[in-house]
């Protein structure tokens, strides 16, 4: 009997639903706002269901109702909205610790490409003034992870097909690390921002 995990999905997620195009992914059905899958995680039979909820304010109260049971959160942020990632502790995880406090967190980076793509312009204006760049750096992100208690931090780019299939695997071996119980294990997926974007996994091997 495989594991029954349902990852709830808020915010513009809809850059998430390359997560089809995985390897690790062996079935993939699609529905109204749902995408349900099978992965096998150290041998284990996993049965996803990607549930798109909204993310913005006025859907606050509904989507404080997806949290029931919830063991696991993926709560992710965009590289290129510096907003995104202070949400991540000025919003999210003051939203978890009222709905779904105790739950595991796996913080995850998005639309990682745009920093090479950063990287390139500069190389391009290198004798031209100086920008800024918004683009929030690996290490920022995984201070954040670390401040926030995250089990793992990981980045990926849907736009390049890294990464994603990584991260949901790693949010179902988290999964896995939790105390069994009656109920199938939930993972709550709560979008600070919009789409997902190199493969870098860090912070804990619990």
């Amino acid at each position: 009997m495989p594991f029954y995990l349902s990852i709830f999905l808020s915010g513009n997620s809809v850059s998430l639903m390359p997560v089809e195009e995985a390897a690790a992914l062996t079935k993939v059905i699609y529905k109204p706002l749902v995408c349900d899958c099978n992965i096998y995680v150290d041998g284990i039979h996993m049965e996803l269901s990607l549930w798109d909820t909204a993310g913005q304010e006025e859907f606050d109260r509904l989507r404080a109702l997806s949290y029931d049971d919830t063991q696991v959160i993926m709560l992710c942020f965009s590289v290129d909205s510096k907003d995104s990632l202070e949400n991540v502790e000025s919003k999210w995880m003051a939203e978890i610790a009222e709905h779904c406090a105790g739950a595991k967190i796996v913080l995850v980076a998005l639309k990682c490409d745009l920093r090479e793509e950063v990287d390139e312009k500069e190389d391009e204006n290198a004798e031209s003034q100086p920008q800024e760049k918004p683009i929030v750096k690996y290490d920022r992100g995984l201070e954040v992870a670390k401040r926030i208690g995250a089990l793992r931090y990981l980045e990926c780019s849907a736009m390049r097909n890294r990464g994603v299939n990584e991260a949901f695997t790693e949010a179902a071996r988290v999964a896995l690390t939790v105390k069994p119980s009656s109920r199938p294990i939930t993972l709550g997926n709560a979008l600070s921002c919009d789409a997902c974007a190199s493969t870098k996994s860090e912070v804990s091997d619990t």
